[in-house]
């Protein structure tokens, strides 16, 4: 036993040796007591000892008290007292013992069941215990950790070491308790967190004994605690750095904290705002926004509104000004949060948007022409000043109860013979976004109609979808009746310049039809004569009639010619063969040719595919072209006068060429004007009509120089199997 645990045991002890040595001298058993009392104390299972103690104690009572009456002596009644005192005293010690090292073993193990590492130091801090906490995490014993010298240090992080072993070593000089937070490797290298507390036990003089203490991991609340941290440095920097001018206020409203992009941007610190809040609005300004702000703190509603604030150079730019506050669990403002967003450029482009928006609709009420739009299935969403004006409804009434699309337009808009197709065209429209182009017969505002012309297109955005149909109506009523009337005009124009070419043609006209009239005459003449002979000489006689009924078909073939120049042709068109036209033309300017002195060559392709023409235009066409040439060789003296016409196929149309040695053209394309003419005494309108007959005929004329002199005019006209190629 420790010296203090025998200092705890010597009265007893003394007490019981002393009864043992009188019953030994008096030689009675009673001393043995005690002997064999103290043996038991050996015993590990001390309860089990204590109790046979005391049965002992007993049974030597009971034989003191049955012996007693033999003897009278006190010797052995005074040993068995001492004896029984000394073992009596001994068990009671013993038994207080047990009880002590019971309650050391039970906080033993509570030190060893806690989730912490326990420890416990001598007064020079060398480590007397450790709970199997510390050897299971640390993987080292007590002994291991003395063997250091450093009292178990060496398991802490060397960046925290240091302060560690400076807290630790002020401790023990002071005595105060022992705290500190660090890091603590583990037996497989990483460190954790914890938190170590210790307190010294002193003595009844105060000096310290030892050290007590507790380590507790707080690796999770670390970590927590280094997120949170980062969390809140990371929210710190953000609002800091980020392009949003972000603040915060009281409950009351005044402000607390602004991000340095606020403060930058108003060029002001936060205790000049703090003093003067509403000093950086604009005075126009300032009355509306602290109404506005004094409502919604007293409500407790988000505050938004727009206001013009001053800006660090001096001037004033637009902001958005929003926040919203924070509520606690009984509805009570614990903290306003708001930004400021600069909004001047976009507040400059609403501005510029609106006005450009103004002057587009002025420039829409004004525009000579009727506009509209409408929503990709089709509903009205717009009609300018114009359109409504025109026809004598408003938007709103054509829209429709339901908003029913076009339907309400069309039926009161547009003529009923027109509406079905209308209808069909637009609502084929809508659903594929074709354009719309067409005319149609639409309603004035006194009930009569007019013709337009209504032509739409559709707005994709950039996934092809439908976005907004635009269209555009114009009034071609006046357009119409000038085109009819000029169609007209043309019409008899044409017949005009047919009869001022009758003046050139007379002579020929007059000597086709007198050759044969004379033949008719003649022959007449001898039949008469071959009839009145004696005998009649009727086979001379058949034969005169025969030839003077031949020269009267012949006269007759001539008027059925000058008569197809010079028809009203109704645009009748049939298949034929343009060799024959040609050689028409040439039959009735034969004089005409004969009488230029030109020598006329014409090569005429055999195999010529036939074409749709309508004969008697044509054939105005080639007599005009033919009698240019003849009037371009006119002033040629002793030069020769070489007169040429061919035919052929190019690609899928049959071509006529009429070429001339004259003096040629300066400029081929303008002769082809209304009214420009290089002849003294021409009208300038007889190529401007060539062209418009051969393009109705879905052909072109043009003209170019020929070698050596001279000048081609060409037309082509597309063959029955081939498509025009249009010059």
């Amino acid at each position: 036993m420790r010296g203090i645990e025998i200092r705890q045991y010597a009265p007893a002890l003394a007490t019981g040796f002393a009864g043992t040595a009188l019953g030994a001298f008096e030689q009675e058993p009673y001393g043995a007591l005690f002997i064999v009392v103290a043996a038991l104390m050996f015993i590990e299972r001390r309860q089990t000892a204590a109790a046979v103690a005391l049965l002992l104690i007993v049974g030597c009572a009971l034989i003191l008290l049955v012996y007693e009456a033999r003897t009278g002596s006190i010797t052995r009644p005074l040993a068995f007292l001492l004896s029984g005192i000394g073992a009596f005293w001994l068990v009671s010690i013993w038994r207080k013992r047990a009880t002590i090292d019971q309650n050391l073993v039970d906080a033993r193990l509570i030190v060893e069941s806690m989730p912490g590492l326990g420890w416990a130091t001598d007064a020079k801090g060398n480590f007397v215990y450790v709970n199997p906490s510390v050897v299971d995490y640390v993987g080292k014993s007590t002994d291991e950790f003395n063997a250091t010298g450093r009292t178990g240090l060496e398991a802490v992080h060397p960046e925290d070491s240091e302060r560690v072993t400076q807290a630790w070593l002020t401790s023990m000089r002071t005595g105060t308790p022992f705290e500190s937070v660090h890091r603590i490797r583990r037996a497989d290298g990483d460190y954790n967190w914890f938190h170590a507390y210790g307190r010294p036990h002193l003595n009844e003089r105060g000096d310290i004994q030892g050290w007590y203490g507790t380590t507790i991991d707080v690796d999770e609340k670390r970590r927590a605690e280094q997120r949170l941290a980062d969390s809140e440095r990371q929210l710190r920097t953000l609002i800091d750095t980020m392009p949003v001018m972000i603040w915060c206020g009281a409950p009351n409203g005044e402000p607390i904290y602004q991000n340095p992009k606020l403060l930058e941007y108003l060029g002001a610190t936060t205790e000049q705002i703090r003093d003067n809040n509403f000093g950086v609005v604009h005075a126009d300004d300032m009355a509306g926004f602290q109404s506005t702000w004094a409502d919604c703190v007293k409500q407790k509603t988000p505050l938004s509104l727009i206001c013009r604030l001053r800006f660090n150079d001096g001037t004033y730019r637009w902001n958005r000004v929003t926040a919203a506050p924070l509520l606690g669990e009984n509805g009570e403002i614990i903290q306003w949060y708001g930004t400021n967003v600069d909004i001047e450029e976009l507040h400059r482009t609403q501005e510029e948007l609106r006005s450009n928006a103004d002057r587009l609709r002025l420039m829409l009420d004004t525009l000579p022409a009727f506009v509209w739009c409408a929503s990709p299935d089709g509903q009205p969403t717009y009609f300018n000043e114009p359109l409504m004006k025109y026809s004598g409804v408003t938007l709103e009434a054509l829209r429709g109860a339901n908003g029913s699309g076009f339907a309400p337009m069309i039926s009161n808009l547009v003529h009923p013979a027109d509406a079905p197709a209308l209808r069909n065209r637009f609502e084929q429209s809508f659903k594929t976004g074709e354009p719309i182009a067409l005319k149609y017969r639409h309603r004035l505002a006194d009930g009569g109609y007019h013709l337009v012309d209504c032509r739409a297109r559709v707005l994709r955005d950039c996934q092809s979808r439908l976005v907004q149909w635009y269209g555009v109506i114009v009034d071609v009523e006046d357009e119409t009746q000038a085109q009819a009337q000029l169609q007209k005009a043309q019409h008899q124009l044409e017949l005009a310049t047919r009869a001022a070419s009758l003046a050139e043609l007379s002579a020929s006209i007059a000597h086709e039809i007198n050759q044969p009239l004379v033949a008719v005459v003649t022959n007449s003449g001898a039949t008469e004569k071959w009839l009145e002979a004696t005998p009649p000489n009727f086979e001379r006689a058949k034969k005169s009639a025969r030839k003077a009924a031949d020269a009267a078909n012949d006269a007759a073939e001539v008027i059925t010619r000058v008569k197809a120049l010079f028809r009203q042709s109704g645009g009748a068109k049939s298949p034929g063969n343009l060799n024959t036209v040609i050689e028409e033309a040439c039959v009735l300017l034969r004089e005409r040719i004969a009488a230029s002195r030109c020598d006329l060559r014409i090569e005429l392709q055999d195999d010529l595919p036939e074409v749709l023409f309508d004969r008697g235009l044509i054939l105005q066409v080639l007599v005009n072209l033919i009698q240019n040439a003849l009037d371009a060789m006119a002033t040629l003296n002793g030069a020769a006068r070489l007169l040429e016409i061919r035919t052929k196929v190019d690609g899928g149309n049959a071509v006529v060429d009429i070429r001339d040695s004259g003096t040629g053209l300066h400029d081929t394309e303008k002769i082809f004007e209304p009214f420009y003419t290089t002849k003294h005494n021409g009208m300038g309108i007889g190529l401007s009509i060539c062209r418009s007959i051969v393009g109705a005929h879905a052909g072109a004329l043009w003209a170019a120089p020929s070698e050596p002199s001279g000048t081609v005019f060409r037309f082509s006209l597309p063959t029955a199997e081939g498509e025009p190629n249009v010059q």
